[in-house]
């Protein structure tokens, strides 16, 4: 199984199809071959400039009478990413409406999924994580110089905006960190070699290793 997040030299990659599953309900087989057969035809071959996928689900769309928001086309390619992701969201007009993303993977072949997310501005951004340890230490953060550190309260989790530096002082490539276990291997402390990339993050609290992963995304729950 692929982790949504890895971490790496200086780095975190979030797996595209992780983010999409967050996002996206189920597969819609039959919207998803109409889709295929239409930005497949000859026609769009003569077009000049060339129609991209984008701009093909978008006709798809509308010749099937579904109904495109503002702003409806989001396509990421945030070095962040492990792949490139168009999306098009689009409705059914009819009762009862179904909510629809139209998602095209690296310029691969395009697939129609339910949109289960309860605001569009959820899929507008790709690139926060969520940083945990053990003891309940958490933070979100967009891979910038400012995450927003969470300290828990018994009413809930407060965000307290703070910086890099104040984390984690002068380390030169914070937050990330060589590997602890890695580390006794090469080092031959150890003959247990550890799985990982070899960088970890290790809380500035408590020092325990830390854990990437995506924030929860909120969804509606699908109904047959």
């Amino acid at each position: 199984m692929t982790d949504a997040v890895t971490l790496h030299h200086g780095y975190y990659l979030i797996d595209t199809s992780a983010w999409l599953d967050q996002r996206t309900g189920a597969h819609q087989p039959e919207y998803s071959s109409l889709l295929q057969d239409f930005v497949r035809c000859d026609v769009f071959d003569d077009y000049r400039p060339t129609m991209d996928t984008a701009a093909r689900m978008q006709l798809w769309c509308a010749a099937h009478g579904l109904q495109l928001g503002d702003g409806a086309t989001i396509e990421h390619d945030d070095p962040c990413l492990t792949k490139p992701v168009t999306i098009v969201l689009a409705a059914t007009t009819a009762f009862p409406r179904q909510s629809l993303a139209l998602v095209s993977i690296d310029s691969g072949t395009p697939q129609v999924y339910a949109d289960v997310t309860t605001d569009e501005g959820y899929w507008r951004y790709v690139a926060t994580v969520e940083i945990t340890c053990p003891a309940g230490h958490r933070w979100s953060w967009d891979g910038g110089g400012r995450p927003m550190w969470y300290v828990d309260r018994p009413d809930g989790p407060v965000p307290t905006p703070t910086t890099l530096h104040a984390m984690f002082g002068d380390l030169p490539h914070a937050p990330y960190a060589r590997c602890r276990d890695c580390a006794a291997f090469d080092d031959g402390h150890t003959d247990a070699m550890c799985p990982c990339s070899g960088t970890a993050i290790y809380c500035p609290i408590c020092q325990q290793p830390s854990q990437a992963a995506l924030p929860e995304i909120p969804t509606y729950e699908e109904t047959n």
